[in-house]
């Protein structure tokens, strides 16, 4: 688009559409195309260049040209939402592939990761991506293939250094994508500071009004990688409908107005319960007191974003009463529309989440700030005096060994293990502890979920052989339950059957005892096991991967003649499942 002096400004750019006019009907707003699919010429071949809906729409064309030109990148792509955007970007890459992401990031795709990314072979490691240096110690030159920052993070709005994070990863040959749905182009351009691909959610504050899912990616070069990810958004269908483009086309038209309102409002908030006697932390970037200020300043312009989060003085229970409480906010999940959000958000990741129970998270949007300031003191004041017990978002465990006087390596093994390697099974549904350590092996007691430990084993002996190289081999065993008898069996001894029902009860059930759970054997037939699953596994999202990772990697490995294992639980009877399928609410 150009102006008589030139090309416009970014902001005129979004507000006119990038200026384009309907050639046949001189109409201002582009029209929707609903058709799927479209003639082919006399002679089989298609000269319009558009073939089927999925890659060739032309309802994309306009918010993708926008987007592109917003970005100052060289191509866009459209996506179903913003988890079909970012998991694109993964399924693009090969099995084996190391990926180094931030430890505090949008919690579903951090999910994804652990739920679908690691058993499907990508090796992913989560770092302090606010720290350059731990994010240079974490990339593995020859290995890793991509580098993910979110900036602000999400809901801590930590800050990357985008462009030494892209130095770092272009000194081991791996792209760096940037996650900018909080920022938007409006206040930070990847691109322009070394990023190879930026992605968006752009059901968030590109299309601003709460009502389209969509999302986006935006790279800086068209090179083979990115043609793969097109390839991949063709093949696997995840694309959006023509009329939610369209709408995300008007959304973008008021972007800069309203990032402008959000981050003055959102500023105007933190700056007035900064020293609220309630309130024990204010995160916005645009606060001094944020460690990231001085960075955001220097990469964001014109404003610091439209979220922050306030941490309650008084706890969690404190901050869910504090939540349920407001008048003004809305008590939901998402951001960036022009409705103020606000959400508890450990009550909405779970068990695995690294987010604080006293956080709540909110999101600013078009409101008076004053109205947003009193809704808030008054939902401070009703829920004063809440009492500080509140129910743990951790996963049920045993009570931790006592630590007995010990020598200086054994002490910092256990450390090792606590910081670096639990979390790794932590975060997929299980649980792993400090066993003992002698003559060189550590062996790790697993409970919950066995294969959130198993399918993790290449990754826990190689984190343990980094940082304690005198270890030469790491065993993983059930942690046994005190109270938890041995299922009796009716098998003959000796048997398969027998063999198969020991092999479950003294590798498999003390594990998954500790989540409320149990794995039944119902009968074995041609070297294929059946099980059940009971109890609160039974309805558990991750009973796939205790299934293939755990339980038959196990059995195959313990018990000789058994080749497989197949599940017949009825899944939908379960009632009260560890790690829930939807996400609960504040």
């Amino acid at each position: 688009m150009h102006g008589g002096r030139g090309p416009v400004s970014p902001e005129t750019a979004a507000a006119q559409a990038l200026g384009r006019v309907d050639p046949e009907t001189r109409a201002l707003i582009p029209p929707i195309h609903p058709s799927t699919t479209y003639e082919r010429d006399a002679d089989g071949g298609y000269r319009s260049g558009r073939g089927y809906t999925r890659p060739h729409n032309p309802t994309y064309d306009e918010p993708e040209a926008l987007l592109k030109t917003l970005e100052g990148g060289r191509d866009c792509m459209l996506f179903a939402s913003g988890m079909a955007a970012c998991t694109a970007v993964f399924q693009s890459l090969l099995p084996g592939d190391h990926v180094v992401a931030p430890r505090v990031m949008y919690w579903s795709l951090r999910k994804w990761l652990l739920d679908f990314a690691l058993p499907w072979g990508l090796e992913v490691d989560f770092i302090d991506a606010s720290d350059p240096d731990a994010l240079a110690a974490a990339v593995r030159p020859g290995e890793t293939r991509l580098v993910w920052v979110e900036t602000p993070a999400n809901p801590t709005w930590s800050i990357t250094d985008i462009a030494a994070a892209a130095e770092i990863a272009h000194g081991v040959h791996a792209r760096l994508v940037v996650d900018n749905t909080i920022a938007t182009p409006v206040l930070t351009r990847p691109i322009e500071l070394g990023a190879d691909l930026v992605v968006h959610s752009a059901s968030k504050y590109l299309n601003g009004h709460s009502d389209v899912l969509a999302g986006a990616i935006v790279c800086a070069r068209e090179d083979s990688f990115w043609h793969r990810i097109r390839a991949w958004r063709r093949d696997a269908g995840a694309m959006l409908g023509p009329f939610e483009a369209w709408l995300l086309l008007r959304g973008m038209r008021t972007l800069f107005v309203r990032v402008a309102r959000s981050c003055e409002s959102a500023l105007a908030i933190a700056r007035h319960f900064e020293s609220h006697p309630r309130i024990a932390q204010v995160l916005y970037p645009g606060l001094a007191s944020h460690r990231g200020h001085a960075l955001a300043a220097s990469q964001m312009r014109g404003g610091f974003g439209g979220m922050l989060s306030l941490r309650h003085r008084e706890g969690e229970a404190a901050a869910i009463a504090t939540a349920a409480a407001v008048r003004v906010f809305k008590r939901a999940t998402s951001l960036g529309g022009v409705e103020s959000l606000l959400e508890h958000r450990a009550s909405v990741e779970g068990p695995a989440t690294p987010v604080p129970a006293d956080l709540l998270r909110l999101s600013i949007g078009l409101e008076s700030a004053a109205d947003l300031i009193a809704d808030l003191e008054e939902a401070l004041e009703r829920s004063a005096g809440t009492a500080a017990a509140s129910v743990s978002c951790a996963p049920a465990e045993a009570t931790p060994e006592p630590i007995r006087a010990e020598d200086a390596a054994t002490r910092r093994l256990r450390k090792l293990v606590e910081r670096q390697i639990r979390p790794l099974v932590l975060e997929r549904g299980g649980d792993l502890n400090w066993s003992g350590y002698a003559n060189g092996v550590l062996e790790l007691a697993y409970a919950g979920s066995p294969g959130a430990a198993l399918a993790a084993r290449r990754e826990i002996r190689d984190t343990v052989a980094h940082y304690a190289p005198e270890v030469h081999d790491v065993k993983l065993v059930a942690r046994r339950s005190p109270s938890a008898g041995e299922a009796r069996s009716a098998a003959a001894p000796g048997s398969l059957l027998d063999r198969v029902e020991r092999t479950l009860e003294e590798h498999v059930n003390p594990a998954v005892r500790s989540h409320g759970g149990r794995v039944a054997l119902v009968g074995v037939d041609d070297g294929t096991a059946s099980i059940r699953f009971e109890g609160r596994c039974q309805g558990c999202a991750m009973a796939e991967v205790t299934l293939r990772q755990g339980v038959e990697v196990i059995l195959r490995e313990q018990v000789a003649g058994i080749v497989g294992v197949v599940d017949l639980t009825d899944h939908t009877a379960g009632t009260d499942p560890y790690f829930r399928t939807r996400k609960g609410t504040a």
